[in-house]
């Protein structure tokens, strides 16, 4: 027998994901608590992600445009970092925008409660307070947003050593000289670059045959080149097999491209681990697939009362989807403990997903990939604009970057475009929006871009491939 509930909806997680769900379900009438352990408030994009790497980035990339100017007739000194005022610069903005969100999430417009929550039967949870006490919590609806922790391989001789990952790098510890990254994905590129940026050597260990292996292969082609004119070394098809850390110095013993390398800091990238270990989930009957949460597009787990938004379950974890998911989890929840149904759900769109890497050229991939479309039988047309030859890119000094965009063969409607190049997933969003409202290919050369711009590149792929569409 299904117990009396005691919220409308529970939320356990307030990171983005959690405090969107919980604002969304509460602003529709529903009687919301939303459960969360750590402190302060934030979440990870505020406090360990987004906001303080990006900061950290954005200084990293006025330091080399500075290296740079030369080329644009500009004489000045090498810069000179100032460690103290970048982390205070860090700290000043994080503190802005986490004092942002808390004063958000203790509006009112929800219950806050501080502690952690795991599941007892599908519809009660164990809340366990800070000062551990625990009490039964009952609801019609949940919402799951735990987020994610990064995930660290079982490397002999690593556990005890003051190895980073991307949690220590948005305190930047110290400036090395020297700076080993395990792993070429997004983590590990952007914090490549980030310190190649500030002025370290930085050498990257990758265990396939190229270096980013989730974005298209043209894309690691070019950061590879990009990266190597500026000093960064890779070391591809190579497994780190050791650690040994003696007098504030890493030695590492490799398998592979090289059999070893010493470092002042080791960056862990390896990935991110989905925070559902200690939920009970399992004792209820939910779906996971390597610790993911498995959900549809109305963000419904495997039991329909359940949803789940965010890192613990998209498939694409990037923190606006994390925000539309947790809106979306949020109506249909109050949707069906107000009304029993879900005839009129919310829905997010995998289609039109947006993912961008902040490396520099920065990267983007938005929708379907040519593997994706080819995997589905779907027949593409692709078209692609080389920044080295427009006019903006030209203008900016890009020699290698691109955009690409693909489009369904038989009726030209757009499905997917990635790129790397200058400022690329700011101008990214006009491509977006067309994938996302299916536009095609023809109706889209129809919307006027400013010249001389870097947007301009995505027009003229566009263009290139409209050629080739069949008349109508």
């Amino acid at each position: 027998m299904k117990p009396t509930a005691s919220h409308d909806l529970i939320v356990i997680g307030g990171g983005s994901a959690g405090h969107a769900a919980a604002r969304t379900a509460a602003g529709l009438g529903a009687k919301v608590a939303l459960i969360e352990s750590a402190e302060p408030l934030g979440g990870l994009c505020i406090l360990r992600g987004c906001m303080p790497s990006k900061t950290l980035i954005e200084t990293a990339n006025r330091m080399r445009a500075i290296r740079d100017a030369a080329r644009f007739g500009i004489r000045v000194a090498e810069p000179e970092l100032d460690v103290d005022a970048l982390r205070d610069r860090v700290r000043s903005l994080v503190s802005d925008f986490r004092q942002h969100r808390e004063s958000e999430m203790t509006s009112g417009r929800y219950k806050l409660l501080h502690g952690s929550a795991s599941f007892t039967s599908e519809h009660e949870i164990e809340f366990a307070t800070e000062k551990g006490e625990s009490r039964t919590l009952t609801a019609t609806t949940f919402v799951i947003a735990t987020g994610s922790t990064p995930s660290v391989p079982p490397i002999p001789g690593l556990a005890g050593t003051p190895y980073w990952t991307s949690d220590h790098v948005v305190h930047l510890p110290f400036l090395p000289k020297h700076l080993a990254v395990l792993g070429s994905g997004a983590i590990g590129m952007e914090c490549a670059h980030l310190f190649e940026g500030l002025g370290s050597q930085v050498t990257v260990i990758a265990r396939g045959d190229s270096i980013m292996g989730k974005m298209d292969p043209e894309i690691g082609t070019v950061i590879e080149a990009e990266s190597g004119d500026r000093g960064i070394r890779f070391l591809k098809k190579t497994d780190l097999k050791s650690v040994t850390y003696r007098q504030n110095h890493f030695s590492l013993s490799l398998e592979g491209a090289a059999d070893s390398l010493e470092a002042d800091a080791l960056l862990v990238a390896t990935g991110r681990t989905p925070a559902t270990a200690h939920l009970g989930l399992e004792g209820i009957g939910i779906t996971l697939e390597d610790g993911r949460i498995l959900i549809d597009d109305r963000c419904t787990t495997s039991l329909s009362h359940i949803f789940a938004a965010g890192d613990c379950a998209s498939p694409v974890p990037v923190v606006h989807l994390a925000v539309i998911q947790g809106e979306v989890a949020g109506k249909n929840a109050i949707r069906l403990a107000k009304d029993g149904h879900r005839d009129t759900a919310a829905v997010w769109n995998r289609k039109s997903a947006m993912s961008g890497w902040f490396t520099e050229p920065q990267c983007v991939e938005i929708g379907m990939s040519e593997k994706e479309a080819q995997e589905k039988g779907i027949t593409v047309l692709t078209g692609r604009k080389d920044y080295s030859d427009q006019g903006k890119g030209i203008i900016t000094g890009c020699q290698r970057g691109f955009v690409k965009v693909i489009a369904d063969a038989e009726n030209g409607r757009l499905l997917g475009a990635c790129g790397t190049g200058p400022l690329v997933i700011e101008t990214a969003h006009i491509l977006q929006a067309a994938i996302e409202l299916g536009v095609s290919a023809q109706d889209y050369l129809a919307i006027p871009h400013y010249h001389p711009t870097l947007a301009e590149a995505w027009h003229r792929a566009v263009a290139d491939l409209a050629d080739r569409l069949p008349v109508p």
